[in-house]
């Protein structure tokens, strides 16, 4: 084996902990179980069985003006009903080992193995979330790579040491997360650093360099973003375009929480971003927005049905607001029309001065269309006949509001609009 190699091996397994949280004041027992307190002295052996949870990421970093790849474990030792007992992270910066992930996965698990046989535990269940790895450990694939395959050795090996040590899948994502945080906080410990007294790090949007109390970590992803970067999503252009929030890491798609974000975006625009996030959440067939202007309330036209089902009397298209209490049609867009149809509704004196029947008139006047899906207004700008919807993406002619299939036109109209 090259000395690089033998190395990086030698890092995998040697790293120091950056963080142990221990959870004694909340479990009694287990500082007589584990012998937390001396670890000097030999450990007491337990036959209670825990689970073992970890994780090694490696994660490409902007560190002042260079890139390096770096790797963060996160461990985590649960009780058999998954109670947390402590969590640690290590930190890795070793080019070797960052170019494998699966290594650092096996280093995780390697540091987690050494870790509960320190703390004398004789039964163990670790788990792995990925299927490569899991196989590996259960002899059913074998790696390719040889840093791999002596990592997995020294897997074996410490298996061997325990009375039970047993490896299985993650249930879901869920069962990981506060390894990834932790792995997560292990990187980010690598890529500060200091000049004269103050504590540096790089925002990976704008590669600016700010304090770490300037940044903010988006919660699900863990990317460290300054806040002058976080603040870009709730902008007044993003929200008019009718966007979401996302992470503004490149390429990361995770939403923002939007009550997570008060501390930097205006109180509107919260506001606002929720009502996306809501409006998402609802499929565009099924959204109704009370024709209370007061109120404007969205709901799922599920909800709504379910509502109003234990009145026979009403008819297919009335529903009634679920904030205000507001009886309204869906189809005519006001206040419930009793004793009439929407077609009789439509021609009667109140419709005409109705602000539904004025909008109405308006969108005529102005040339514009709704899009048979949503009901959006929709306005063109010039240039080609085939429009999407901002709303919900539905694709259609603006000339004779006929629907697209495959990107294209279905009716015969000219895309130019001639």
């Amino acid at each position: 084996m090259d000395n690089h190699l033998e190395l990086a091996i030698k890092d995998a397994i040697t790293a120091n902990d950056l963080k142990r949280v221990d959870q004694e004041s909340q479990h009694p027992l287990l500082a007589q179980e584990l012998d937390l307190d001396s670890l000097e002295n030999p450990p007491r052996a337990t036959t209670h069985t825990y689970r073992l949870y970890s994780k090694g990421l490696v994660s490409e970093e902007l560190i002042k003006d260079d890139t390096m790849l770096v790797v963060g474990l996160g461990l985590s030792l649960c009780d058999s009903h998954d109670n947390t007992k402590q969590e640690i992270n290590k930190a890795l910066r070793n080019q070797k080992l960052a170019a494998h992930p699966e290594a650092a996965e096996l280093a995780a698990i390697i540091h987690g193995l050494k870790w509960a046989l320190e703390l004398g535990i004789e039964r163990i269940q670790f788990f792995c979330d990925d299927s490569n790895i899991l196989a590996y450990v259960t002899r059913k694939a074998a790696p390719n790579e040889s840093i791999v395959a002596k990592l997995l050795e020294h897997v074996s090996l410490l298996q061997t040491r325990f009375t039970s040590c047993q490896a299985l899948a993650t249930v879901s994502r869920d069962d990981i997360v506060s390894v990834i945080k932790l792995a997560k906080d292990a990187i980010a410990s690598q890529t500060r650093w200091c000049e004269g007294d103050t504590e540096y790090e790089s925002c990976p949007v704008c590669y600016a360099y700010v304090s770490p109390n300037d940044k903010f970590e988006v919660q699900g992803c863990f990317h460290r973003i300054c806040v002058t970067c976080m603040r870009k999503p709730f902008s007044s252009e993003q929200i008019l375009r009718g966007n979401t929030a996302i992470c503004p890491y490149p390429d990361c798609e995770n939403d923002l929480v939007p009550e997570d974000c008060r501390a930097f975006a205006d109180a509107d625009a919260i506001t606002l971003m929720i009502q996306r996030k809501k409006e998402k959440a609802i499929p565009v067939k099924d959204r109704v927005y009370c024709p209370n202007p007061s109120c404007s309330f969205l709901m799922s036209d599920l909800d709504l049905i379910r509502h109003i089902s234990k009145n026979p009397r009403h008819s297919e298209e009335a529903r009634k607001c679920m904030e205000c209490g507001l009886s309204f049609c869906k189809k005519c867009h006001v206040p419930w029309h009793y004793k009439k149809t929407c077609d009789e509704f439509k021609k009667s004196e109140s419709y005409l001065k109705s602000d539904a029947a004025i909008l109405e008139s308006f969108v005529k006047t102005q040339g514009w269309k709704k899009c048979s899906q949503c009901q959006s207004i929709v306005q063109h700008g010039g240039g080609c006949q085939q429009m999407t919807c901002r709303h919900c993406k539905h694709e259609f002619c603006y000339t004779c509001g006929a629907p697209c299939k495959k990107k294209k036109l279905t009716c015969k109209c000219s895309r130019s609009g001639k």
